[in-house]
């Protein structure tokens, strides 16, 4: 019996996958990665990168 074909994945779901696995391969808790991000963020701002923050956005709620 043949195996089913997958159709072809969207190559920016497939680096979100990667990235994902590759995550979850270094970082046993979600402490450890939350960990990690802000020590990141520190070293880049410490390093000159420039953040934006965005207005949060306002939904219509309809009834």
């Amino acid at each position: 019996m043949k195996e089913k074909e997958h159709p072809p994945m969207d190559p920016v779901l497939e680096e979100c996958y990667r990235m994902k696995a590759e995550f979850n391969a270094r970082f046993k808790t979600m402490q450890e990665l939350v960990d990690y991000l802000k020590a990141e963020n520190k070293k880049n701002k410490a390093e000159g990168w420039k953040y934006v923050s965005f207005p949060p956005v306002k939904y219509n709620k309809q009834d």
